[in-house]
């Protein structure tokens, strides 16, 4: 039975459903800073509650551009944090926002042990692909499409655990008489996991007359009615949106606001595990261990040597270079007759694998752009020439040092900024430009003419060179595509090539890094370049923190992401060291009060 029918029966006053409720909370969240809950069943706010603890997830990013797309004007920039000192005591804001698909699929696996629950059940994010789109995947408000789909996972979900409550329950009643005392050590016990954090007085109440309802109301047994209350929890704002508001008034500190301890815990968890806390991230919320730098730094060291790292730094760094949306880009059979699904697929396992074993491995940065240890299965050696492989399965390998080194020398991500019939300079240059320089560029002026085809007896470096000509043409190019010609070796999926056009390759290129004009004679040479540059490591810090706080970068970051580079140096350059240092930073931990938000 739909939980909005049960739900009209149990509230006559209320026939509406909770997810109805949910699409509605995309409003500003103002107040005076004190979580009291909502004023709907089981908490569901209407969009307008007490708890000023976020901003809107739409509009602008504290002064930033549009969060989704446009070229961030906050810390960003050439040098990924800029060389002007940023105000310590400063933090950013803290948008509303809900589960990405992502973290839903994981927060219901870790709930309740539930893997059957796929992308396609719940509101998914769109890549923004546009010239300066923000990175990461960003959460849209909820339409009423997407209210009905994530009601419906609920639905399928509730009952998918009525056959197996004792996983979830704290207690097993004797008897009938026991049955209620239960119920209510569930509504707290499960309550603190499904909205991660303590449940709030007039939740429990809520929870505990929806609970009698469906005793009474819907005649349903003690079992029916814990799958009623599964149900609705997994529909309710709390859950769906990260809403993790500790109980009590905000923490001021001079012109920012503490985050409490469950909400650092979450944005902890979301950050280096993309779903929800565990059991001791949950206990050291409640000692009041994640109020400092230090308390974070012991909870981050150990979330990072866990194995559910892994999933988080792999989605990093895919999305970081839009590898994940590698299977949707079109190739000509004629030239690439051996481009299918089952290649992009097995180019995104590898470029997630090297990822994960370099960061999660030695750390290092320059690992991650020169290593040359590797996984493919046969088809991806076949595209690197490696022989010996068989099979679907990926097997340890190693690279050729003569052409490749590198998360950039792989597979897939020339794939992805390569061109439907060939390698593609400006798409390549773009990547680095924008994705490891934090720079950001004008989008292109209509008169551009576009670059001349593949053409007899014409290199594509020499094509694009023709083009870079044109003055209007000029100025956007001029940035990525000297980068771009260091990767001339490989065509438009990765494959190593000498010749282009039967004439020899030229992959000379420069680069402007680090306040000066850099030259380079190929992609192994720039990955060098790269993996030694303060710029890159200061970039690398603020995608993290994008990442991390799942919005651009504005000024008042700007001394946060500058002492998360600080961390990386002093931890040798280690990934790990810096994504400590994102988490421990005064933007991660604090946040700009919302706009007329009254705190006392």
């Amino acid at each position: 039975m739909p939980l909005e029918f049960r739900m009209s029966k149990c509230w006559p006053a209320l026939a509406v459903s909770l997810i109805a409720l949910v699409a509605s909370c995309t409003g500003a969240i103002i107040g005076n800073g004190t979580n009291t809950g909502g004023s709907g069943p089981i908490g569901a706010g209407t969009g307008a509650t007490k708890g000023g603890s976020m901003s809107t997830s739409g509009g602008t990013s504290g002064g930033g551009t549009s969060i989704g797309g446009g070229a961030s004007t906050g810390s960003g920039g050439n040098s990924g944090g800029g060389a002007t000192p940023g105000d310590p005591t400063a933090a950013g804001p803290l948008p509303l926002r809900r589960l990405t698909a992502r973290e839903y699929l994981n927060t219901v696996r870790d709930l309740l042990g539930d893997t059957a629950v796929k992308m396609d059940d719940v509101p998914a994010e769109t890549d923004d692909l546009s010239n300066n789109g923000f990175p990461f995947r960003q959460p849209t408000t909820i339409a009423t499409l997407d209210a009905t789909s994530l009601q419906e996972t609920a639905e399928a979900l509730a009952k998918r655990i009525a056959s197996k409550l004792s996983t979830v329950l704290p207690c097993t009643p004797a008897n009938a008489s026991a049955e209620a005392g239960c119920a209510n050590q569930f509504i707290t016990t499960f309550g603190l996991k499904a909205y991660r954090r303590p449940l709030i007085a007039s939740e429990i109440t809520d929870l505990t007359a929806l609970y009698n309802a469906g005793r009474t109301t819907l005649s349903l047994d003690f079992n029916g009615s814990i799958g009623l209350l599964v149900e609705a929890m997994l529909q309710a704002p709390q859950f769906v949106y990260h809403w993790e508001l500790d109980a009590g008034p905000a923490t001021k500190d001079g012109a920012v606001v503490q985050l409490g301890n469950y909400q650092v815990a979450n944005r902890l968890s979301y950050f280096l595990w993309g779903s929800m806390p565990d059991p001791m991230l949950f206990q050291a919320a409640a000692a009041g261990q994640l109020s400092t730098a230090a308390g974070i730094e012991t909870q981050a060291k150990r979330m990072l040597a866990d194995p559910k790292a892994q999933d988080a730094v792999a989605d990093f760094v895919d999305d970081l270079f839009d590898v994940n949306v590698l299977a949707s880009r079109p190739r000509d059979a004629t030239i690439y007759p051996m481009w299918n699904q089952d290649l992009a697929s097995a180019m995104e396992t590898e470029f997630r694998s090297f990822a994960v074993s370099n960061i999660l491995g030695t750390g290092q940065l320059t690992d991650l752009l020169t290593g040359t240890k590797t996984s493919v299965n046969q088809a991806l050696a076949a595209v690197y020439g490696i022989s010996g492989v068989s099979g679907t399965m990926p097997q340890a390998v190693t690279l050729n040092a003569s052409q490749r080194g590198g998360l950039l020398t792989l597979a897939g991500f020339l794939a992805v900024t390569g061109a439907a019939d060939g390698s593609s300079p400006v798409r390549r240059g773009h990547a680095i430009y924008t994705r490891l320089l934090c720079g950001s560029l004008p989008n292109p002026p209509a008169t551009v003419p576009p670059v001349k085809p593949p053409t007899p007896g014409m290199t594509t470096r020499q094509r694009f060179e023709e083009h870079d000509q044109n003055a209007c043409a000029s100025g956007c190019h001029n940035p990525m595509d000297p980068i771009g010609f260091g990767f001339e070796h490989y065509d438009g999926i990765g494959q190593y090539r000498t010749t282009d056009q039967n004439i020899a390759v030229d992959s000379n290129g420069s680069i402007v890094l680090d306040g000066k004009k850099q030259t380079f004679t190929d992609a192994l040479a720039l990955g060098k370049l790269l993996g030694a540059s303060p710029q890159v490591q200061s970039c690398l810090a603020t995608q993290l923190t994008r990442y991390a706080l799942n919005r651009w970068d504005v000024a008042a970051d700007a001394a946060s992401i500058q002492a998360a580079t600080a961390a990386f140096k002093t931890g040798g350059f280690d990934i790990r060291a810096l994504m400590t240092g994102v988490a421990s930073s005064r933007t991660f931990r604090y946040r700009a009060p919302a706009a007329g938000e009254v705190i006392p």
